[in-house]
């Protein structure tokens, strides 16, 4: 199946560190991997419908530091849905509306979903229910006026709007407006995931728990973040996010949370 990984810093990162690790899935989902990631507004993508480790892109992005952003939304993908895979395919999904980026990736099957997933201003380019979940999504938010996503009468109005999709299949996923980063994990608790608080200081290379694992963090001041991962990309300091909680991240930490275990 299909492992995601998101992370929200304070500050710009190097994010190398986890794709090293990340990229290990890789092995058992071989039909794609994707990265999307914000150099200022706008988003910046790559992705290949073909292995992590196959992938000419991979050195560069492990050591090509000016390659920085807070929020970074990665996948590998192990299809369910559809035929050979393609790049229109493979996530993460970009489109645009009123001004800003919106990133997407998706965990989980939706049944049925050319019938529950009506589009029409955003139309999806290939052929998975992933993609058209997101076009359903970005049009069901801007036409009942929930974008920008930026109140919490909004996160809990998006949180209502996933836990609506999730009665059609399963879904765990990352967005993302460039500002935060929106977690969903699928309300029946399919699959997991994980949470992971992170604080650097200082430059240079500095360990990730895994001495095989580092980040390299350029300038002085205190950085902090949260890495979000379908597993946890070592052995300590990992939390599941509640089964149908949206957490909401900016500035690397957490500013909203809800789940049904809260009412």
């Amino acid at each position: 199946m299909c492992a995601l990984l998101g992370m929200d810093f304070n500050m710009p990162v190097f994010a190398g560190f986890s794709f090293r690790e990340f990229g290990r899935w890789s092995e058992e989902n071989a039909d794609g991997w994707g990265l999307a990631w914000y150099p200022d507004r706008s988003a910046s993508l790559i992705k290949e419908p073909v292995k992590w480790r196959s992938s000419p892109h991979m050195q560069f992005l492990n050591t090509y530091q000016q390659n920085s952003s807070r929020i970074y939304i990665a996948h590998v993908r192990h299809r369910t849905i559809g035929g050979t895979p393609t790049h229109a395919d493979t996530h993460p999904f970009l489109r645009e509306c009123n001004g800003r980026d919106y990133t997407f990736a998706h965990n989980g099957t939706i049944l049925q979903a050319e019938t529950v997933l009506p589009v029409e201003r955003f139309r999806p380019m290939g052929g998975t229910d992933s993609e058209r979940l997101f076009c359903h999504l970005l049009g069901k938010l801007e036409a009942t006026g929930q974008l920008p996503l930026e109140t919490e009468d909004h996160w809990r109005k998006l949180h209502d709007t996933l836990r609506e999709l999730n009665r059609f299949g399963k879904l765990n996923c990352l967005f993302s407006d460039g500002e935060r980063l929106f977690c969903y994990r699928d309300i029946n608790g399919w699959k997991s995931l994980m949470a992971h608080r992170l604080a650097l200081h200082g430059d240079g290379s500095q360990p990730f728990e895994d001495p095989n694992v580092k980040i390299q963090v350029a300038g002085k001041a205190l950085q902090f973040g949260t890495v979000i991962a379908t597993h946890p990309l070592n052995e300590k300091g990992w939390s599941p996010l509640h089964p149908g909680e949206l957490l909401v991240l900016q500035g690397g930490q957490p500013r909203f949370s809800c789940h049904p275990a809260m009412a």
